[in-house]
């Protein structure tokens, strides 16, 4: 059991209380704004405000968690025993920053409600977050200001135990494109042979029709791969399937497609199956809910976590909308053309509504990095991926939380150049995680 004193409070401090003293570091909470109660309790306690008491450890408060509206943060970035922090304080306090505001700053993603200039997709881009300018993106942050909490409690109440999150790996798969060249109508088939032609892609054209005309099986079917892997290793999968309306970003099969549900449900014999919404039903409700209501009808099964198509996010639209069609988890929590920690943490955590000031019952799961960041984006070749990801590996191991990579199905097919070679990679991956 910790005390933890302020002079008021609030679903903010509350919040962030909760996530690193419960969840991260495993203690029972109690709090106070009775001074006398704290000053006389023998419990290990902390001193959450701006007045200094000889007893326990005081950690000088930000405004921030006291505060009801979203407005421009005075971060000071700084260092404090080599770990990058936010929100400086006083010589008097027993830690150089506040670690609760800074924790609630990221993992609230207080920076994504303020004006930004959006990419080409309209998200929030990695180059505009504060990790980002202060090169902490690869660190998890909130994991690590927890520990140095730990280690000043420890320090005055010796016989304190703590109980750090549990690693654990899961493998996922987003499913944006199901078949490359089988199941898409004659018109896309005749469209997909004109552009081969005029491109001079003979070996395409061959390849495309054995599939269509000789049976071979499609190269973007490779759950088998995925399957083998499974058995051989013992990890699970969780597999997100885009099922929404053709659209330019959406090109995956129709929903309507029997080869397409055939294929998720025998996907869904075997691994756990969320929704991919599509990258137009980011801003149409009732497209969301068509493709999380016709999903569940194809497998018969509750369709409970989303990972957003093109990691589209929008604070506070997007988890409003999982909410009202009650999903409980989404796994979208990322950067599309960076890898590292988008919320600072690498553990699991629930929505707070800045809006509202209300934490949600959604659970957001971090992910560290996805296939497409080192070969679209960074430009990488699987030998020079491999150290960053040994590199998240360990860092998961160390903190604790939920190892979970983003793959896509059409990469394990290692049918373009630019994906040969990823396999090993992801059986290294795999090997060294579980």
């Amino acid at each position: 059991m910790i005390l933890l004193y302020t002079t008021a409070m609030s679903p903010r401090i509350r919040y962030v209380a909760r996530l690193v003293f419960q969840n991260l570091l495993g203690l029972e909470l109690r709090f106070t704004h009775d001074k006398e109660e704290y000053l006389l309790s023998t419990l290990p306690k902390i001193n959450y405000s701006r007045d200094f008491l000889q007893s326990g450890i005081y950690l000088q408060c930000a405004h921030l968690l006291f505060e009801t509206d979203i407005s421009e943060q005075e971060l000071k970035p700084g260092q404090y025993k080599g770990v990058p922090t936010l929100f400086q304080s006083s010589q008097q306090s027993h830690l150089p920053f506040d670690p609760l505001a800074a924790s609630f700053y990221l993992v609230s993603r207080y920076e994504e409600y303020m004006p930004f200039i959006p990419d080409e997709h309209l998200r929030f881009p990695a180059q505009e977050s504060i990790l980002y300018k202060m090169d902490a993106l690869s660190i998890p942050l909130v994991n690590a200001w927890a520990e140095i909490i730990a280690d000043l409690l420890k320090e005055q109440n010796p016989n304190i135990e703590f109980r750090k999150p549990e690693y654990q790996f899961y493998n996922s798969v987003d499913i944006d494109n199901a078949a490359a060249f089988l199941g898409k109508g004659i018109f896309r088939a005749l469209g997909g042979y004109l552009q081969d032609i005029i491109s001079l892609n003979f070996r395409k054209v061959w390849a495309r029709s054995r599939c269509i005309f000789f049976g071979e099986k499609d190269p973007f079917d490779t759950f088998d791969f995925v399957l083998s892997m499974q058995e051989k290793y013992k990890f699970q999968t969780i597999y997100f399937a885009l099922f929404g309306r053709m659209g330019q970003y959406d090109r995956s099969l129709t929903r309507y497609s029997t080869r397409l549900q055939r294929y998720l449900k025998g996907i869904a014999d075997f691994c756990e199956m969320g929704i991919h919404p599509s990258y137009r039903s980011n801003d149409n409700f009732d497209w969301l809910e068509e493709e999380i209501t016709a999903l569940q009808r194809v497998l018969k099964k509750d369709i409970t976590k989303s990972r957003q198509h093109f990691l589209k996010l929008k604070f506070p639209s997007t988890y409003r909308n999982l909410l009202q069609l009650e999903l409980t988890d989404d796994y979208s929590m990322g950067y599309a053309s960076e890898h590292g920690f988008r919320a600072g943490i690498c553990t699991p955590f629930r929505f707070y509504d800045l809006e509202q000031e209300i934490e949600t019952p959604l659970v957001i799961h971090p992910f560290p990095f996805m296939d497409g960041t080192f070969i679209y984006y960074l430009k990488q070749k699987p030998a020079d991926a491999w150290p960053i990801i040994k590199y998240y590996i360990e860092t998961y191991r160390k903190y604790g939380g939920e190892l979970i990579p983003i793959w896509h199905n059409r990469i394990y097919s290692e049918k373009e150049a630019e994906w040969e070679g990823w396999n090993e990679v992801f059986e290294k991956m795999v090997k060294a995680a579980v």
